[in-house]
């Protein structure tokens, strides 16, 4: 799998996040504007044709026609794009139009609403339609008021042009400070990821022979970053621990065997320092074969023991037989009886007759042999090593090897 920068990463989701909120209230802004600008084009383009509704009068002559005085008429506000109208009676006769109309007299029975879009000369127009609206004029003698149908349009290019330089301001406006915010979002991805690239190198620093680990200060006040210190810290601890434990081991490992050697040779230096006889030279190897012995029973029980820890470690399923408690306890105390009677320590042991579980003998054998010798090993001359067994309730019982030594401190 490819590698990848969590800096990197981070930085991109902050601006992306940033790139959509500016997309949004961009779009959120130009939208309301849109509509702000329309409603103003609305109220303008309404307020035009009742303009042109307020000109329509009665002629003075009898009968009474309707007139539009067109001089009086507002200038269009565009001057490139001028304002659209066409005024009809009740009875569909054209009472005024400007040029143009004819678009006009099209789109009036096509709109359904008040207010219609359409193209005129390559500019797009908005219309409004006051269909059947009484005259303002009071100056006829009609007992009502004669009705006609307004549709007045001014062209949009003003407000779609006020429009676009809205939105090309607010663009670019947007796309500045998102620049800004997004060099600033970079620089504080990076400084808040500083004290993890911090704890990252002294963590790289550790090796066998230096075990001094000092994490940074920020990576110890940082939240998110203490659980990871401790973590470190109790991880260094326990390998430490273990490389302890390691030379320790093969400390002890190396004196046990040096010893059991040492013994080995020796009869064979004896053997070899002048002539024995057939008689003596047996008794010699059958000294020697009882040395190996010794040597091959140590071996055993180092790897037992060793088997033993990888197991646990592991936390593998044991699949033993039914085993006697009583009986193993009994065999590590008769085998280490010799050592305790010339230390001049006395064994006692105490227990129910039979407890059975399911270990291996040989494995449960072994881990009292340790404690006894180690207990018989710092006793005190005269003194006693109890061994006593408790059933615990259910399948469970308890062993209790108790002497007269200095003990071992609790924290170890």
């Amino acid at each position: 799998m490819r590698s990848f920068s969590l800096t990197n990463r981070l930085i991109a989701a902050v601006v992306a996040c940033q790139l959509l909120l500016t997309a949004g209230l961009v779009t959120v802004a130009i939208l309301y504007a849109r509509s702000e600008l329309r409603g103003t084009f609305d109220a303008a383009l309404e307020g035009r044709a009742m303009s042109a509704l307020a000109l329509v009068r009665y002629d003075e002559d009898e009968p009474h026609v309707l007139r539009f005085d067109a001089d009086r008429l507002p200038p269009s506000p565009d001057p490139a794009n001028h304002d659209l109208y066409e005024i009809r009676g009740a009875d569909g006769q054209l009472i005024a139009a400007s040029n143009g109309w004819e678009s006009l007299s099209r789109l009036a029975p096509q709109s359904s609403g008040r207010y219609a879009d359409f193209q005129f000369s390559g500019s797009p127009y908005r219309a409004i339609v006051f269909r059947n609206v009484p005259v303002l004029d009071q100056e006829g003698d009609e007992v009502a008021p004669k009705r006609v149908t307004v549709i007045y349009a001014a062209s949009l290019a003003e407000m779609r042009h006020r429009l676009t330089t809205l939105a090309v301001y607010v663009g670019l406006s947007s796309l500045l400070l998102l620049l800004a915010a997004n060099s600033f979002a970079a620089w504080s991805v990076r400084r808040g990821l500083e004290p993890l690239r911090e704890l990252a190198d002294q963590a790289n620093t550790i090796s066998v022979r230096n075990w001094d680990f000092r994490p940074p200060r920020g990576a110890t006040l940082a939240t998110e970053l203490s659980p990871l210190t401790r973590a470190i810290q109790a991880v260094l601890a326990r390998l430490q621990e273990s490389f302890r434990q390691q030379r320790d081991f093969t400390s002890n490992a190396a004196h046990e065997l040096k010893t059991s050697v040492a013994i080995i040779m020796s009869t064979v230096q004896s053997l070899l320092q002048r002539p024995r006889t057939e008689q003596e030279y047996f008794a010699g190897l059958e000294k020697l074969l009882e040395d190996c012995d010794r040597l091959e029973d140590l071996l055993s029980r180092m790897l037992r023991l060793a088997r033993i820890e990888q197991m646990s470690e592991k936390m593998l399923p044991s699949m033993r037989a039914t085993t006697e408690l009583t009986s193993t306890c009994e065999a590590a105390i008769s085998r280490i009886r010799a050592l305790a009677d010339a230390r001049q320590v006395t064994m006692e042991f105490s227990g129910p007759p039979a407890v059975h579980l399911h270990a291996d003998p040989e494995d449960l054998e072994l881990v009292w042999l340790n404690l006894l010798e180690n207990a018989v090993r710092y006793s005190p001359a005269g003194s006693k090593v109890k061994v006593h067994i408790e059933r615990n309730g259910g399948n469970f019982a308890e062993v209790t090897v108790s002497d007269a030594g200095p003990g071992i401190p609790a924290a170890e």
